[in-house]
């Protein structure tokens, strides 16, 4: 019988293999009752093997799966990483307070073409022994290459404008001449060259390049020698925070809020972030009280609203949740994520209709949050099928996760949904194949242990389904 295989492979560190036997069990038991459950009959008897067993299975071997994939991730170099969406990058800017500050010096401050000619007219390659013409070159190098990456941060090409800030740095740091008697001497006169307040915002803007790439102590490194200079800015405080948060470090994180908050009791990118990290640490009423501290100081503060919105939704409050959404459409009624968040309530009403039209919504007032595309392909699967259809618009949901993966390849929960109504569509082993491909897409943009593991558990056990399949000479794992 096909059971006697399995006890043979599972007293032994071969899960793979008993997984894969694992799987032909069910397949095989869903081939002999396809007929059956396509006319919605039950099938004869219970399934061979209960679901708790596959996900033993596929915990047991996750482990050294995913030990594979974080040397992989580690292999890679801080610059050839990704950086994350152009929406999901905004978000985390238009979360600071200084944000309005520097795009307005920055719409003021010129055009790129005005500092690519700058750039241009400098002399290239001036001799180090010539201290004083070296240091001067390098200082207006580096500032124009600062002011010119701001721009481009301003028009949203942030990947121009990475490029732009590690050049600068590359040229403070003195980078070439390491190996140089004179370095530290040559890097402090540079630094002085430049003056400390575009030597600061240049290092500030650094660490955030180094933040969204996830080299989270390039970052660290950036944002405290910017606060050794200034002490008193809340802002740094608050950055450093955040890659402490995404650390894992939750309890400095809370250190540094606080030191910010005992600077600037009004400083609301502190109250905004820190209530962040009380949501992660299951503490909704302490989040609760620094986003309405940060509504009654700044009203028109939209990114308080929709949090505290959050907290209402995370509190099975809808009430007061649709309360601070009309308050939040109030104040930006082409929000893409009010839209978002509303749909998200109406979802949790059942209402998935109304949901989805929220969804569609908050696509068309900015077509590149991925998360409305995600949240209405949701809608459309739970929505009962209609008009003689017996099952949901599958293709439409798949239509609208691959829709997700384009616009923010970071999406990860995309991959999950994506690949399994995939799968449940193939019509052949070559079209489930390329679900694996997919889930290997997804892997690709990972950068935390936490977002490889479920894209690798659904790989670890499509592989697995293929395997057995292909063992049972089956043709195709869809038993509709």
């Amino acid at each position: 019988p096909r059971r006697s295989p399995l006890r043979f492979f599972e007293p032994q560190p071969r899960h793979k293999e008993a997984l894969v036997e694992v799987c032909a069990l069910q397949l095989k038991f869903m081939n002999d009752n396809r007929d059956k459950m396509r006319i919605g009959l039950p099938p004869a008897g219970p399934p061979p093997v209960p679901q708790s067993k596959i996900e033993e299975l596929v915990t047991l071997i996750q482990p050294l799966e995913m030990e594979k994939m974080l040397e992989g991730m580690k292999d890679k170099s801080v610059e050839t990483r990704a950086l994350p969406s152009t929406y999901t990058i905004l978000q985390l800017l238009k979360s600071f307070s200084g944000y309005n500050k520097w795009m307005s010096e920055a719409a003021r401050g010129g055009t790129v073409a005005k500092f690519t000619s700058q750039l241009e007219d400098l002399l290239d390659h001036i001799p180090r022994k010539n201290v004083e013409a070296f240091v001067d070159n390098a200082s207006v190098k580096a500032t124009l290459l600062s002011h010119r990456g701001r721009r481009y941060a301003f028009e949203k090409n942030f990947e121009k404008a990475v490029v732009d800030f590690d050049e600068a740095f590359t040229l403070v740091d003195d980078s070439t001449g390491k190996e140089e008697e004179d370095h530290e001497k040559v890097k402090e006169e540079i630094t002085k060259a430049m003056g400390q307040e575009e030597y600061v915002r240049l290092l500030e803007w650094v660490g955030m390049c180094r933040h969204l790439r996830y080299d989270l102590d390039g970052a660290l490194k950036c944002y405290e020698k910017c606060s050794e200079l200034e002490p008193l800015n809340t802002e740094l405080l608050v950055k450093r925070a955040g890659v402490k948060m995404d650390g894992s470090k939750h309890d400095e994180a809370e250190l540094l809020f606080a030191e910010a908050l005992s600077l600037d009791s009004s400083a609301s990118d502190a109250l905004l972030h820190r209530a962040n990290l009380r949501m992660l640490q299951q503490r909704a009423d302490d989040a609760k009280s620094d986003l309405e501290a940060c509504i009654r100081l700044f009203p028109n503060n939209l990114l308080a609203r929709l949090r505290l919105a959050t907290v209402y939704m995370a509190k099975e409050d809808l009430i007061g949740a649709k309360r601070m959404l009309e308050q939040a459409a109030e104040n930006d009624p082409e929000s893409s994520e009010v839209h978002c968040y509303r749909g998200e309530m109406y979802f949790a009403e059942g209402d998935f209709a109304s949901a989805k039209e929220e969804f569609e919504k908050a696509m068309k007032c900015d077509p590149h949050n991925p998360t409305p595309y995600v949240n209405a392909a949701l809608a459309v699967v739970n929505t009962p099928p209609s008009g003689g259809a017996v099952m949901p618009d599958v293709n439409e949901a798949v239509r609208l996760l691959e829709k997700a993966v384009e616009v923010d390849p970071m999406f990860h929960a995309a991959y999950v949904q994506l690949g399994q109504m995939k799968l449940s569509m193939a019509t052949d082993l070559s079209k489930a194949r390329e679900v694996i491909a997919l889930y290997d897409k997804g892997l690709e943009y990972c950068r935390t242990p936490e977002e490889l593991k479920d894209i690798c558990n659904m790989r670890i056990l499509t592989v697995a389904q293929i395997d057995a399949a292909h063992a049972l000479h089956m043709e195709t794992l869809n038993m509709q």
